[in-house]
Formats: structure tokens, sequence, C-alpha cells
């Protein structure tokens, strides 16, 4: 009888010997990393920024395709930018608020197509 409990708890040990070193190694030494995620997978959070970035890059490029075609990847570009800004979560900076209304207005008023392919 009693070698039948020590098998049982030598087992048991080294079950939890087992989790405990799996739970260390993926936790700690071999973490997972996220590399190259699609915009649409990321948390909402995220994605406004996402989309404060694409508003900023619309400042800098003045290219109302490229910026269509980047945020075409969380949905309908138009929809996405009343979206956020109906949201009521509030860009990092005035020039973020700017950027964003005046992207808003270009993809509004352009009624550019969007291109086939995805953005560079």
């Amino acid at each position: 009888m009693t070698s039948r409990r020590a098998v049982l708890l030598i087992g048991l040990l080294g079950i939890g010997i087992g989790l405990g070193a799996g739970f260390l190694l993926g936790r700690h030494v071999w973490p997972v990393r996220y590399v190259d995620v699609a915009p649409a997978d990321l948390r909402p959070e995220w994605q406004a920024e996402y989309v404060r970035m694409v508003a900023l890059a619309y400042i800098r490029e003045r290219d109302p395709a490229l910026a269509r075609a980047r945020l075409a990847l969380l949905g309908d570009p138009v929809a996405v930018l009343r979206g956020q800004r109906a949201s009521g979560a509030p860009p990092l900076s005035p020039a973020a608020r700017a950027a964003m209304e005046e992207l808003l207005r270009a993809l509004e008023g352009a009624g550019l197509q969007a291109p086939t392919g995805g953005p560079p």
C-alpha cells in the first residue's frame, strides 16, 4: 500500500514541478512576442493609437489614398474616424485632434476609391 502511495506522490510531485518549470520558462525565459500584428487584432486603445498615428502621418504626407488604405485595415475609414471622434477617447494632443479632423474632412470630401493593394 505504501509503494502505491509513494508512486502517486512522486507522480504528482513530478507533474507539479513540470507545470511550475513550464510556467516560469514560458512567462520569464521565453515569453511570447507578437510581431507584425494586424491593426484589427489590436486592443481598442491600441487601435485608437493606430488611428492617431495614421492621422498624424497624413498631415506629413498629404496622401489621402494612403491614409484611406491604412485605415481600411480597421474597416470603413470614414466610419473608423467618426467612431474614434465619438468614442470619447481624447487624442494625445491638440495636433492629433486637428489631424484627425483634417483627415476626416479629406476622406469625406475626396470620395476616393479604396486602393486594391494594402498600405506599403
